[in-house]
């Protein structure tokens, strides 16, 4: 597996990992393409682990999350085989940590050479949020695998395990051997905080007393579903979520969808008009509560795994650190029923004026070669099947799919970090064969990470690439410009084949794409207007 491994065998034992990864369920190992992927491959095949090869690094790590979150099982692994590949996967292991995403993360022994130190050191994966582990060169492969996974599922957050240098120590045990009785417990983490019950009933007092609470989910809380909807029911609440946690309450006749920014008119209205606001694994940053403006008068409480992240970006009125799926169960059993925002006329309003499909909209002017991003998307929403998997790349053009692109449920939806967006789509796609994939991202992130197209048609990934292109012209700085490359032969040389949108009537050749049979990735280089709409209706609103 690492740059030190001998005669082309992976230098630890790989069929001990597999057996390890197999028995948790763990499906899928990414890591890079080198000499040492197919001797990886060749170990791990026998368990039914499947090896996939991304071009570089940061690539691998997005593939990995997207296919965590999009699974909905078990974290992937990311298996990295160079001493300074660290170095380079940390953009995706940050986006991980962001996006509170389990992965587990095996990077190769650090060698005593100075040059490599700073590069392969795990203070990197520290000072990212990660948590870290040295694992000895007495421990068992395959314990340390079972505590990395439950300490990443329970605190949401990639493990990162550095393994030991086999040239040193001999190699390392496998899994079947026996534990030795003094050796030290595989991670020296504390568990994940719980809600003190003082606290619980301080929330409980908190939502008996409101007459227009509503819960806004984060991130931190797409496994809390089930008992967020629970506790909502009890308390009467209205349920919302950030643009990261799109999707989670869908279906739900009291779900008001995205808060914030991008909430449509009527939505915003109701949630301003909220008395409180309980935010769950939300970081509650500027997007999502409307620039301060979402609910000016509501008492605000904030739970959240992370000490950090209370009162980071917003005045909060309570602040508990806990799980959110345990302190929402909890604080259910301490509260009396209640209709609290809960009313018929609230309903038929979400009904009706819920979404920005229910809204029309004034097209921007186009040019001939031009299309209003709104006018694109909406055509796209309704030739894809509902089923699909949704993978936004943050940026300026987010809006437009997070709001007319829609997705089934927050399994299948992720709103990758800058230039991650495409590679996360690829895993998304392998981990759901079943759902269509697209994800979406801007012309500057399709060029920067043109490798990854020769990752999704290698892989037959069926992924669909929307490409949101404002301009025609490359802006270089000091007025410079030149013309953009050509996407779209850019896409043909790794081997994707594109289409090209500068009207609705071009979208045509999708349909073939989609009843095809066989998978492979599919670029829509889509040439849009610029237009900012939600800046438009903020300004109107008042609260820009």
């Amino acid at each position: 597996m690492s740059s030190h491994s001998v005669h082309g065998e992976p230098a630890f034992p790989a069929a001990a990992f597999g057996a390890a990864l197999a028995s948790l369920g763990i499906a899928d190992v990414f890591t890079t393409a080198g000499e040492d992927t197919a001797a990886l491959a060749a170990a791990l095949t026998p368990q039914r682990v499947r090896v996939v090869a991304a071009r570089q690094e940061a690539g691998a790590v997005a593939m990995a999350g997207g296919s965590t979150l999009a699974s909905g099982r078990r974290p992937a692994v990311l298996v990295l085989t160079a001493s300074d590949a660290l170095a380079v996967a940390l953009p995706g292991i940050l986006d991980a940590v962001t996006s509170r995403t389990p992965l587990l993360v095996f990077t190769p022994p650090t060698r005593p050479d100075p040059g490599d130190r700073v590069l392969a050191d795990l203070t990197l994966a520290d000072a990212a949020g990660a948590l870290t582990y040295d694992l000895p060169g007495s421990r068992p492969v395959g314990s340390v695998v079972a505590e990395a996974a439950r300490v990443a599922e329970e605190h949401l957050l990639p493990v990162v395990v550095r393994l030991p240098d086999t040239q040193a120590c001999g190699s390392v045990p496998d899994s079947s051997a026996g534990e030795p009785h003094d050796a030290e417990p595989p991670m020296d983490l504390l568990a994940a905080p719980m809600a003190a019950p003082a606290v619980v009933e301080e929330l409980a007092q908190l939502l008996s007393r409101a007459r227009r609470p509503v819960f806004l989910a984060g991130r931190g809380s797409v496994r809390a579903r089930a008992e967020l909807e629970a506790l909502a029911e009890q308390a009467g609440a209205l349920l919302a979520t950030s643009a990261a946690a799109c999707g989670l309450f869908t279906g739900n006749p009291w779900s008001l969808g995205i808060a914030g920014v991008l909430a449509p008119p009527d939505m915003a209205e109701l949630l301003a008009a909220a008395d409180v606001v309980m935010a769950w694994g939300c970081s509650l940053d500027a997007w999502t509560t409307r620039h301060g403006q979402m609910a000016p008068k509501a008492r605000l409480a904030q739970i959240d795994l992370d000490p950090a992240a209370l009162g980071l970006h917003q005045r909060i009125d309570v602040g508990v650190l806990g799980d959110c799926a345990r302190t929402a169960h909890a604080v259910q059993q301490a509260l009396p029923a209640q209709d609290g925002y809960r009313t018929q006329a609230v309903r038929h309003r979400i009904a009706t004026r819920g979404h920005w499909h229910d809204i029309g909209y004034q097209p921007m002017l186009e040019p001939a070669d031009r299309i209003d991003p709104r006018t694109l998307t909406l055509a796209l929403d309704a030739v894809l099947p509902d089923q699909r998997t949704l993978t936004v790349e943050h940026g300026h053009l987010m809006g437009h799919p997070l709001s007319y692109l829609r997705s089934p449920d927050a399994g299948a939806f992720r709103l990758a970090g800058s230039r991650l967006g495409l590679a996360s789509g690829i895993g998304a796609a392998l981990a759901r064969p079943d759902r269509l994939a697209v994800t979406t991202l801007g012309l500057g992130s399709a060029l920067t990470t043109a490798a990854d197209l020769e990752s999704a048609a290698r892989l037959r990934a069926r992924l669909l690439i929307v490409v949101y292109d404002e301009d025609q012209e490359q802006h270089l700085g000091e007025g410079t410009t030149e013309q953009a490359a050509d996407l779209t032969l850019i896409a043909a040389g790794h081997g994707c084949p594109s289409i090209v949108v500068r009207r609705a009537a071009d979208l045509s050749p999708l349909a073939d794409w989609l009843a095809a049979p066989e998978r492979y990735p599919l670029l829509l280089h889509a040439h849009i207007t610029p237009c900012r709409w939600w800046a438009d209706q903020l300004t109107d609103a008042g609260t820009s």
